[in-house]
């Protein structure tokens, strides 16, 4: 049961660093975003007095590239099925319910990765913008549980 979800989970994580291109497309979006429209916008946004764009820019920009890498594992779904491993992996004597464990680890540990190394890039844009204020002001907007 748990080789299952590790086989399935390891081989998310190889298809993720051996797909050079995947990794440069899925960085270089958010740090567009963070350059392009934090340092194109922040003037604006500081002549009406709310403080520093990149700042307020930063989560959304995080957790746009975790849940659009974790579509983009869904995806793969698709291509499984196209190349024949999904028919091959759903007539192993297996549960099922092993394999979507796996599957979803997987592609949940990508996105979590990728929202890390976001984060860090974020910092080399900007040294000074974690912790923020930006983090907490968005934080007290969710409601407590």
């Amino acid at each position: 049961m748990i080789r299952t979800i590790y086989i399935l989970w390891l081989r998310q994580l190889k298809r993720y660093i051996r797909s050079r291109s995947r990794i440069i497309g899925s960085l270089g979006q958010p740090l567009l975003f963070l350059l392009a429209l934090g340092y194109g916008f922040g003037p604006v946004f500081q002549k009406a007095g709310q403080g520093n764009y990149l700042e307020f820019l930063a989560p959304g920009v995080i957790a746009m590239s975790i849940l659009f890498t974790a579509i983009f594992s869904g995806i793969e779904i698709i291509w499984d099925k196209q190349f024949g491993f999904l028919k091959e992996t759903l007539v192993a004597p297996v549960s099922r319910l092993n394999i979507m464990i796996g599957r979803t680890l997987g592609g949940a540990t990508v996105a979590t990765l990728q929202g890390i190394i976001v984060f860090f890039h974020g910092c080399s844009v900007k040294p000074s913008m974690y912790p923020s204020t930006s983090f907490y002001l968005c934080w007290d907007h969710f409601p407590d549980l």
